[in-house]
């Protein structure tokens, strides 16, 4: 069993002390980002960059789902975190309950309806006749197994704020090491095709919530299902305290859609597939920020629910500082390791290749702000300040990207859609500081 976390005064926390229970999330975190790389990877190579094209164009439906699993395993745990730090167990098994009832509710009820209404969704999507069946198939495996893609995402982020942050990792790198074996099987062995990736991908998933399912069973430090309290109120404080993430994915899915419409007009199919190169590889720098925001989201929950805000500005001075030099060498690491990172998905010479190269070194320049973007959402959230966290997601992944997509493609084309990231990252910096400003105030 982990050992309990306990504070001390702000003075006496060392570095060495936070990384031991960031290490393991921050590596959940980029396992994570590796499996979905090594996927694409595996599809580009054995099956095609087409259907790598139409992966990338179903995947607003999974992101969807991501953030009905996001919605309640970031808001409820960041809650459930809050109230062990305060010692109130009851409260935190409360808010443990709703998330994970009222998740796998609303994901059923989104999974039927797609389902009910697949060829209007695909066609909405961008799917074309030549994408259009690879699309169908590859998102069904999905929609039929969304209570896994669910359960697993909720099950991991609750195990690391019970205290057992290293069994959360276990439980994500034993699911991604399955899939990856599954990937060569069913793709490479026995030629699956897309539908081999997609078998693979859900049955690593299941491993995962099965280790979940049994940690819960007999293993668990504070949190327990408890159903004879069923409470809307609290499940909608966690939904609040969530909503950042949810917009997040919601704004990528919308923003994904944009983002092929666009390049397919400018370079067809060949253009959504180095979109999809481009978005495979920003997962590995993006995976860095997010890895490490949540995992020291939970000593934030707990130095906050405890009242210790001189612990709390000790946590956020040092992340502000990682994160500064983190920016700077992901930007200067993509642009020397940009052709390396690129041929892993297309031939080198071949018109994909140029494009995602071209694309992924002027993308580069987002990560120089993303960083602070990313644990400003979710240090407000960790402070149960859901909405002002909400505010930075939607800015930075919906409504400038979208005006960027909007207006630079018409005079920069192609260039324009690469360079609509960094500018909202770039803008949504200032309101980041705006807010990190009055929330300290309100602490």
């Amino acid at each position: 069993m982990e050992p309990r976390i306990y504070f001390n005064d702000g003075n006496k926390i060392r570095i060495l002390k936070i990384f031991q229970f960031i290490l393991p999330t921050y590596f959940t975190s980029f396992f994570n980002t590796l499996y979905t790389i090594v996927d694409g990877i595996f599809v580009a190579t054995f099956v095609g960059t087409l259907s790598l094209a139409a992966i990338n164009i179903v995947y607003p439906i999974i992101n969807i789902l991501t953030g009905i699993a996001l919605i309640f395993a970031t808001g409820g745990s960041a809650i459930s975190a809050m109230y062990i730090g305060g010692k109130n167990l009851i409260e935190a098994n409360r808010s443990f309950t709703m998330s994970i009832l009222f998740s796998m509710i609303f994901g059923f009820i989104f999974s039927l309806i797609v389902i009910i209404f697949l060829p209007e969704v695909l066609s909405f999507l961008g799917a074309t006749q030549n994408t259009y069946n690879e699309c169908k198939t590859y998102v069904l495996w999905w929609l039929i197994g969304s209570p896994i893609v669910i359960g697993k995402e909720l099950l991991t982020y609750f195990i690391r704020i019970d205290g057992s942050p290293t069994y959360s990792l276990l439980l994500s790198v034993s699911g991604g090491v399955l899939n990856i074996i599954l990937d060569y099987i069913f793709i490479a062995q026995f030629k699956m095709g897309i539908i081999g990736a997609s078998l693979a991908t859900l049955l690593g998933l299941l491993l995962s919530f099965l280790l979940g399912v049994i940690y819960f069973s007999i293993k668990s430090n504070y949190l327990k299902i408890n159903l004879k309290n069923i409470s809307f109120k609290v499940a909608f404080r966690c939904m609040v305290n969530g909503i950042s993430e949810f917009i997040d994915q919601i704004s990528i899915a919308i923003t994904t859609v944009v983002f092929n419409l666009t390049v397919l007009g400018l370079a067809k199919e060949t253009g959504v597939a180095a979109v999809s190169v481009v978005m495979y590889l920003q997962y590995l720098f993006i995976g860095v920020y997010f890895g490490y925001s949540m995992g020291i989201s939970p000593l934030l929950s707990y130095a906050y629910g405890h009242k210790d805000t001189n612990l709390c500005k000790k946590f956020e001075i040092f992340s502000y500082k990682f994160l500064l030099f983190a920016s700077i060498l992901a930007c200067i690491l993509t642009n020397i390791l940009a052709p390396v990172l690129v041929l892993l998905f297309t031939e080198k010479n071949s018109s994909i290749y140029f494009l995602s190269l071209n694309g992924l070194r002027l993308f580069s320049l987002s990560f120089l702000f993303s960083g602070i973007n990313i644990f400003s959402a979710v240090r407000l959230m960790s402070y149960g300040k859901g909405h002002l966290s909400g505010i930075i997601t939607i800015s930075r992944s919906f409504v400038l990207l979208l005006l960027f997509l909007f207006i630079l493609p018409k005079y920069l084309g192609i260039n324009g859609v690469w360079l609509a990231v960094p500018l909202s990252e770039f803008f949504t910096l200032f309101i980041s500081i705006t807010l990190n400003k009055i929330s300290s105030t309100q602490n």
